[in-house]
């Protein structure tokens, strides 16, 4: 019985030491440039669109609403590119110094567009 198990145990040892010689499986696969372009506009997007949400009026606005600045950062976050993209556009389009409320409408759409998908569940307590 203690030289079977003394066996098994060498023929367990050299198995997996026989192991450790073998190569290391990677992927790697080249990015395409529609892709990396792709990433470096989301990172502008979402750059420009955070910069706008985080003036103090907007957050005080959002509060007031009952909605608080880490959740708009994370619904934010959440944003496809083309929703980004769209969210971006649609803040150019606001006059400057009186689009307080177009802000917090867009962002409001967005974010019932998202609870629609299934992507959040921002309307959960109504």
């Amino acid at each position: 019985m203690k030289n079977v198990f003394k066996k098994t145990v060498a023929m367990l040892l050299i198995f997996t030491t026989s192991l450790l010689g073998l190569p290391a499986v990677g992927v790697a696969a080249p990015i395409g440039t529609d892709k990396l372009i792709e990433l470096d506009q989301r990172g502008e997007l979402m750059t420009r669109v955070q910069s706008e949400l985080a003036r103090d009026d907007v957050r005080a606005q959002f509060l007031q609403q009952g909605i608080s600045p880490s959740e708009v950062d994370a619904r934010v976050a959440a944003l496809s590119t083309e929703e980004l993209q769209m969210l971006s556009t649609q803040l150019d389009e606001l006059p400057a110094g009186g689009g307080l409320l177009g802000v917090i409408g867009v962002v409001f759409v967005v974010l019932l567009i998202l609870e629609l998908v299934g992507v959040t569940d921002v309307f959960k307590k109504i």
